[in-house]
């Protein structure tokens, strides 16, 4: 898909997940979220903490292309292995909760190998001008606005089920606007204190107040619905 396919749908991928914080080496500092209009975060009595390891961890976007004439374009791989953020485990799944939080800038597009990893709808790697310039556009002020809005921020507004599959109600704090996504998890936590979290889980552009990029009244756009993988390793404090 041309450079400016995928910008509209990028705004997008501002979802996440659990939350993150660097174990050990240097602990990158995002800016304070803006978290107007997310309900507070609730943390049962006696729920231990788990902290998001970085680079064990990715949010990961599939963009896709469609209309008469998508032979003229690319489907897309967006991704971050920098999130940080908390999970909150209670003996009840019902009583956790998590955050999670990553910064505009650390979001990647179309590395080689997860379009590998990711099979036969993204074939090739894409030329690295094509890239650079599609990531440009992507953060630029008319698309996310990555100066103004550094950060993407998730939380959970309720849990539902039992240890190990989980529904998540959760918030999205997105350039000052809160969303609502259902995102069924399976979480397990081993007695080494370690917290292993999976999601997949559809995006609709349109539900998170975007409107979908297209062009040639519609022969080449971007899908509303892309496609999220979330892979989430944690550790107890």
């Amino acid at each position: 898909m041309a450079c400016r396919d995928l910008h509209t749908v990028l705004r997008v991928i501002l979802l996440a997940c659990l939350g993150a914080v660097t174990l050990g080496g240097c602990e990158r500092a995002l800016a304070p979220a803006d978290s107007r209009g997310l309900q507070p975060l609730a943390v049962a009595k006696g729920a231990q903490r788990f902290r998001i390891v970085p680079g064990e961890s990715r949010l990961v976007l599939l963009v896709y292309r469609e209309g008469r004439m998508a032979r003229l374009g690319h489907n897309h791989v967006i991704s971050t292995n920098q999130l940080q953020g908390e999970v909150y485990v209670a003996a009840r799944a019902q009583d956790s909760a998590a955050e999670l939080r990553f910064a505009v800038a650390d979001l990647q597009v179309d590395e080689p190998d997860l379009r590998t990893e990711f099979g036969d709808d993204f074939p090739g790697s894409l030329d690295d001008s094509a890239v650079a310039g599609t990531r440009s556009n992507m953060l630029s002020p008319k698309q996310l606005d990555a100066e103004v809005w550094p950060d993407i921020v998730l939380r959970t507004a309720s849990i539902s089920g039992e240890w190990p599959a989980l529904t998540m109600d959760v918030q999205i704090a997105l350039q000052g606007r809160v969303h609502r996504v259902q995102i069924p998890a399976t979480v397990n936590v081993s007695g080494d204190g370690k917290l292993m979290a999976t999601a997949a889980f559809p995006l609709l552009q349109t539900e998170l107040g975007l409107e979908p990029f297209s062009v040639m009244l519609g022969a080449l756009r971007v899908r509303d619905q892309i496609d999220a993988r979330l892979r989430i390793s944690a550790v107890a404090d």
